[in-house]
């Protein structure tokens, strides 16, 4: 009688040191492609800015082609659209801005010296040694900190303003870049599915289906909601009276797509600028009631009509994924956190069906419910 070979210790191995071999290669790849991020990330930047740029724009020229409408040319109506749009910001709205930025300046000192008024008595009461002014507490920190560490921060200073002037210069290649990638954007999609070796297409391009759906779902979406989320606190808090509302919109619709990062900072500059410009009134009580308003019409209108409820990808999971993009790849690392956090997702939850599929997890019992 012939004996049957025995599935569990011999299965269980064998699965195992297939993990390790899988796990080994990742790790590899995974260190190469980090090393090769990290020495090319002032260059990979504009690149991936105009990558994400033609990502977000793809359906529009795909929507064009439908009505007949050449790819290229197409493209070309896009990227004027976005030319006039530009101009308007750079002559109607960032004069505007710049304005509030220099009442800000002319104004900064007024606040904070209201600042200091309402607190000095508070930390007295609680016995706290604290400067009576913004000089003393300058001087203060100086000597307590030392000069040798100021010149280490000028240092860092410097290279971050040589750092940003070749940024600036990036800018202006990434509309030609965005251009091209618009223009063969199918083309490229195709090529690198046509590398793929035939017996693993099917598997890889029904992955990256998960993938795109998770980011057409929270990146066009969620941008859309910021920019909304952006000009509904400008115009609120405009009406309202509050100083810089320009500048409070601009600002909490660029970091809204941090969940509760955006709305938390628009409400705390507007209910402070409205206290040192207005004081406690009526004023601060409209601040209040329009917040409250507009997180309603994100909560109950806006993400789910135009985010939609099937994103699949957890707020802490993207404030974690831009922690450690930004402190891995500065601001290349922020720009590719929630795409690769997204990819993560599909292949982990991959990996877990493959685990809960195996001999290892059910014990050759067949899969567990």
């Amino acid at each position: 009688m012939s004996e049957e070979p025995t599935a569990g210790p011999s299965g269980d191995r064998a699965f195992i040191d297939r993990s390790i071999r899988i796990a080994i290669v990742a790790a590899t790849s995974l260190g190469v492609l980090y090393a090769l991020l990290f020495v090319l990330k002032g260059a990979l930047t504009p690149l991936a800015i105009s990558l994400g740029i033609a990502y977000f724009l793809d359906p529009v020229v795909r929507r064009l082609e439908r009505f007949g409408v050449r790819r290229k040319l197409g493209v070309l109506a896009l990227m004027l659209v976005a030319v006039g749009v530009l101009c308007v910001v750079l002559f109607v709205l960032l004069p505007a801005l710049v304005g509030q930025i220099a009442e800000l300046a002319r104004n900064l000192p007024a606040y904070l010296d209201a600042a200091l008024r309402w607190v000095l008595p508070r930390l007295d009461s609680f016995g706290v040694d604290v400067p009576t002014s913004w000089t003393a507490a300058f001087h203060q920190v100086r000597e307590s900190i030392g000069v040798e560490r100021i010149g280490g921060w000028t240092q860092k200073l410097l290279g971050t303003v040589s750092g940003t002037l070749g940024a600036i210069v990036g800018i202006f290649v990434i509309p030609v870049i965005t251009y091209y990638m618009l223009s063969e954007f199918g083309a490229v999609k195709d090529g690198f599915v046509s590398l793929i070796p035939l017996r693993y297409r099917d598997a890889v391009v029904s992955r990256w289906r998960k993938v795109d759906q998770l980011l057409a779902g929270f990146v066009r979406g969620q941008l859309t909601v910021c920019v909304i989320l952006g000009v509904l606190y400008a115009v609120g808090f405009a009406i309202l009276g509050v100083p810089l509302a320009m500048l409070i919109g601009l600002v909490s619709g660029m970091v809204a797509f941090i969940p509760y990062v955006g709305s938390a900072l628009a409400l705390t500059l507007a209910t402070a600028l409205c206290v040192f410009e207005h004081g406690v009134g009526l004023r601060l009580a409209g601040v209040a009631g329009w917040y409250f308003v507009v997180q309603n019409l994100e909560g109950f209108v806006l993400t789910p009509r135009i985010v939609g409820s099937s994103v699949g990808l957890h707020p802490m999971t993207v404030i974690v994924a831009l922690l450690i993009g930004g402190n891995l790849l500065g601001f290349l690392g922020l720009l590719v956190a929630v795409p690769v956090a997204a990819v993560a997702q599909v292949f982990v939850r991959e990996i877990v069906g493959f685990y809960r599929a195996s001999e290892l997890y059910t014990g050759g019992r067949g899969q567990s419910a």
